[in-house]
């Protein structure tokens, strides 16, 4: 339990949760198990005064899909998320315009809402694989604070398991929906 060490390491401090939730989607749906957000908000309040949470989310434009998300936007703002939320955008694979996929990208806006909360916390947690935060993780140590990746494993970035991380697979059974 190697996440133990890293968990224990910055125990007791001022704590700021930011999913990446576009980052996750895909994993979750391979792996096919989901993350129980309020489980893994209640797992860190074990160990860490948390301070902020955000959740970063993609709009579907499909009204049913959008009505689902809807749903789960107004769960997670019940369970104390603060949700950012904006429209998928469809990106075409070819040039015939056949072949596309919905994406949506937060990195401007949790950088920007990290940078922003450095004085109210003392450590980040990143739900994200993503490795365009190495620059922000930089930043966050720079400024003398943590910075631990929360992620999958099966799909994270090299760069990302040289930096502080916890693998949501080692917590399955403790966070898992």
């Amino acid at each position: 339990m190697h996440y133990l060490k890293i968990i224990e390491q910055f125990k007791g401090k001022n704590a700021g949760i930011f999913v990446d939730e576009a980052n996750l989607f895909y994993s979750q749906k391979t792996l096919g198990w989901h993350v129980d957000w309020q489980r893994l908000l209640g797992f860190f309040r074990l160990f860490y005064n948390i301070k902020i949470v955000q959740y970063y989310m993609g709009m579907p434009l499909q009204k049913e899909a959008y009505e689902r998300n809807v749903l789960i936007k107004n769960r997670l703002e019940k369970d104390g998320f603060k949700v950012i939320s904006k429209p998928l955008k469809k990106i075409y694979l070819d040039s015939q315009k056949t072949d596309f996929i919905y994406k949506c990208n937060f990195d401007v806006e949790i950088t920007r809402d990290v940078i922003r909360n450095l004085n109210n916390i003392d450590l980040v947690l990143l739900v994200s694989s993503d490795s365009d935060f190495i620059g922000l993780r930089d930043d966050v140590i720079w400024n003398d604070k943590g910075l631990i990746f929360v992620c999958f494993e099966h799909n994270v970035a090299w760069e990302i398991r040289k930096s502080y991380h916890l693998f949501l697979e080692d917590i399955k059974q403790k966070i898992q929906h």
